[in-house]
């Protein structure tokens, strides 16, 4: 064993906002502290400040300051300097494998300069437990499996993941597939569930500031005003049988979409009371799981709302914009109720939410034991990676 700690670099979008990613990031700090080493962790993310406060880390931001033409000089330098103070850099979690939203010299570029410099002075490299395409561009493809092949280490949080590097031409026949990082967070205390079937339920509406896959890059608004405009007929739909709704967001920027949609209800149904259309910015993860804890359903868009969802333990109805979303749905037992965003049927979800809420004991008893298996499953990740992967990291000299 070496005299001094192991010091392990965890890079990621971390920092911005995003529920998912900064549960990720926790889940992966959480194990490592698990891990019985002594270890000297830096995050290296997009807003350390924020990343330093809210998860007590050091941390170190992704690129450096300076023009454009500069910047891709020195960030060069500024990695490899980083990574000669790193023994390791890890990249847990996340879609971090695929373009959404993202041109080939956002994070595909910055990820490949890392991975590089990381490579370069012989620091090892970890993909744990990471989610993997689509990747539309080229170039974006050439860095995403350039970074991939550096890993001495690479797991994937779904089937899809696995089979989509395979498919661009990566080895994946030694790497393992285990469960969302997050599934892995301590999990609240079951709050009370309506106890009545047949009587009114609170359901929590996902609203997701989503304009297609490359919404950010290429806004189309049509596909925002169409499924925000589904999700209000479905709210309505609810609201006329005595349901409750809770709208709830899994990114800071889904502010805009929750405001938009309660906004649409409002306009139409002026008189909704407070506790039948209930709208809470959050701020966290755990501002998002404690209102989902206060519902019985979940219709969640984002792929770690519909994890937060399943981890509590709430019937749950995907309808996410990714193949991996209806995966993590097929894996908890759930794959009859998962839509894609852009082919949104009202209609279809209707009669999923009565298949689901007819047969609650059932679906919720399948949730609680698939959600036990993917805990477990991440507990031998754990090990796998501590007795494997560290410890080789620990007696490199």
């Amino acid at each position: 064993m070496p005299s001094r700690p192991l010091r392990i670099g965890i890079f990621g979008n971390f920092g911005i906002g995003n529920f998912g990613n900064e549960a990720t990031l926790e889940a992966m700090l959480d194990a490592l502290k698990r891990s019985g080493s002594e270890l000297e962790l830096t995050c290296i993310c997009t807003d350390p400040k924020r990343v330093r406060d809210e998860h007590g880390v050091a941390a170190t931001p992704l690129n450096q300051q300076g023009s454009s033409l500069l910047r891709k000089v020195t960030n060069i330098s500024y990695a490899i300097r980083t990574m000669t103070r790193l023994d390791v850099l890890i990249i847990p979690g996340t879609g971090i494998l695929n373009d959404y939203c993202s041109p080939p010299l956002g994070m595909p570029y910055t990820l490949f300069r890392w991975c590089f410099a990381a490579k370069m002075v012989g620091a090892q490299i970890a993909f744990v437990s990471i989610g993997a395409g689509p990747l539309h561009h080229p170039l974006t493809r050439w860095f995403v499996k350039r970074s991939a092949s550096m890993a001495g280490y690479r797991s994937y949080r779904n089937q899809f993941s696995k089979r989509y590097l395979a498919g661009m031409g990566l080895n994946t026949a030694a790497d393992p597939v285990y469960p969302d990082l997050a599934f892995a967070l301590p999990l609240p205390a079951p709050a009370d569930s309506q106890a009545a079937q047949s009587g009114p339920l609170r359901v929590c509406i996902g609203a997701m500031h989503y304009q297609g896959w490359r919404g950010h890059l290429e806004t189309d608004a049509t596909i925002y005003e169409t499924y925000l405009g589904k999700l209000k007929e479905f709210a309505f739909w609810l609201l006329d049988r005595n349901h409750s709704v809770r709208l709830i967001m899994g990114d800071e920027r889904d502010e805009k979409a929750v405001t938009d949609l309660q906004r649409m209800l409002l306009a139409e149904r002026p008189s909704l009371s407070e506790g039948q259309l209930i709208a809470e910015p959050s701020r966290s993860r755990e501002d998002v799981m404690r209102q989902m804890n206060d519902g019985d359903v979940v219709i969640a868009t984002r792929f770690h709302s519909a994890v937060f969802a399943l981890m509590l333990g709430k019937l749950t109805i995907s309808t996410g914009y990714s193949e991996y979303h209806s995966e993590l749905m097929d894996v908890m037992g759930l794959g009859a109720f998962s839509q894609h965003t852009e082919d949104l049927s009202v209609e279809t979800l209707i009669s999923q939410f009565k298949e689901l809420t007819s047969n609650r004991c059932r679906y919720e008893a399948l949730i609680q034991e698939n959600v036990h298996v993917a805990r477990a499953s991440l507990g031998d990740q754990e090990k796998q990676m501590a007795s494997g992967f560290f410890k080789h990291c620990a007696d490199k000299p």
